[in-house]
């Protein structure tokens, strides 16, 4: 298997990393990225700190060379001697909780692109084209960070406004068609496709009248005729705009469409629907069901997985339905969690092997979340301080926690604000 031309010089490629040549790694370097797409080795992380010297030889075997990222790495750090060059010694060093940097990074996207849909959507009530370079950069954006820090992006697709809905869904359903796309192995180009595909998939309810869009309680028929208009109104907005990819106009125009032909605006079945929509229509009825709107309150993870479950072959993609559970996993990062111990918690990262037994952020004190909260590794703590058995006994919807998700990242509490 050819890996390319090997690095023999080190460069850094931003202020706190350095590709480096396989021979020169060590033990609690942060992996980042490799010199090849990661679907194409067996490492399932997409970045992760070496263990042992076993680990190295394993990526020797797949790379020439890969990115540190010095700031995320344990007992290293990089010193300029006077001839120059860089060397690596190994020392203890005190920064902040990985999780927590990681939340903070992913969060910069997540506000940025969040602004751009917004902007977006002002633009095409204007009857302004779609900004296709900004919207573009800032998809490309969220791919980095769900390969680099999928349980961090994870979690902040779970905060929501509900006076904000159709943009933060929209984001939200890009966010987890990226790492649909991640988990069934699709490359960097097409995730950056999927996921703008994704992005714009509800851009025609800009369209919608907001009485009809977030009226409380059950439409009647003529206001669902007007609802069923956005599939169509997408289409042609993202027609009148230059340079999007034609999979955003199948997804925009289809989402909604059914395996059966049950769906709107015209009734498509299996074969007449492309892959990028079968995605976006699993991961667009998920977040649906699981988010605040204004008229009614979103519902757990679990009650969503089992409509999905139950509509497979019927309404969804079978095999996509799968792989989508498996990508967010039974308790993913944002999930609010009730302990064995009583205790409330925030599920901050997924264990790929122990899907049971997440890292979480115990809070005390809901009242005042800051004064009483630690870190917990429930794949590595398995009893209590009486020693019974420590494990989750639950998972709430944030609604009913009363917990504000938003708050406590601007606090701090679950990301670190210092990403220096």
């Amino acid at each position: 298997m050819s890996h390319g031309p090997a690095n023999k010089h080190l460069s850094y490629r931003t202020s706190h990393k350095m590709v480096l040549p396989v021979d020169q790694l060590k033990p609690g370097m942060y992996v980042a990225a490799l010199d090849r797409p990661w679907e194409e080795t067996p490492f399932l992380f997409q970045g992760f700190v070496l263990q042992d010297q076993q680990e190295i030889e394993e990526i020797g075997k797949y790379c020439c060379s890969v990115t540190i990222d010095i700031q995320s790495s344990v007992e290293f750090s990089v010193e300029r001697h006077s001839t120059g060059s860089r060397s690596i010694h190994r020392k203890r060093v005190s920064k902040p909780d990985n999780a927590r940097r990681n939340i903070a990074r992913a969060d910069d996207t997540f506000r940025h692109t969040h602004a751009l849909v917004r902007n977006i959507m002002d633009d095409v009530r204007l009857g302004k084209a779609i900004d296709t370079p900004a919207a573009k950069e800032a998809v490309a954006e969220c791919v980095n960070d769900v390969l680099e820090r999928p349980d961090a992006m994870m979690l902040l697709t779970r905060i929501r406004q509900k006076d904000e809905y159709t943009s933060q869904h929209s984001l939200s359903v890009s966010v987890l068609s990226i790492s649909l796309g991640r988990k069934i192995g699709l490359p960097r180009e097409k995730l950056q496709e999927v996921g703008l595909s994704a992005l714009l998939h509800d851009v025609g309810k800009v369209l919608t009248p907001d009485e009809v869009l977030n009226k409380p309680g059950r439409l009647n028929e003529e206001e669902m005729a007007v609802m069923r208009r956005h599939p169509s109104d997408g289409r042609d907005i993202i027609l009148s705009s230059d340079g999007i990819v034609g999979g955003a106009l199948d997804v925009a125009h289809a989402h909604h469409e059914k395996l059966n032909g049950s769906g709107y605006p015209r009734g498509l079945n299996a074969s007449q629907m492309t892959h990028y929509t079968k995605m976006v229509a699993i991961t667009d009825t998920f977040d649906a069901i699981t988010s605040d709107r204004v008229y009614k309150n979103g519902r757990t993870n679990m009650f969503a997985f089992k409509i999905l479950t139950n509509g497979r072959k019927k309404f969804w993609d079978n095999d996509l339905v799968f792989q989508f559970i498996d990508s967010v996993g039974i308790y993913p990062p944002g999930s609010i969690v009730v302990l064995s111990t009583g205790e409330t918690a925030v599920v901050i990262e997924s264990h790929p092997k122990m899907k049971l037994r997440p890292k979480v952020m115990v809070l005390n004190n809901l009242e005042n979340p800051a004064a009483e909260m630690h870190l917990l590794d429930l794949a590595k703590v398995n009893q209590d301080q009486q020693g019974q058995r420590l494990y989750i006994v639950d998972a709430v919807h944030p609604n009913e926690s009363g917990i504000d998700m938003r708050a406590l990242i601007d606090l701090g509490i679950l990301g670190n604000t210092d990403t220096r």
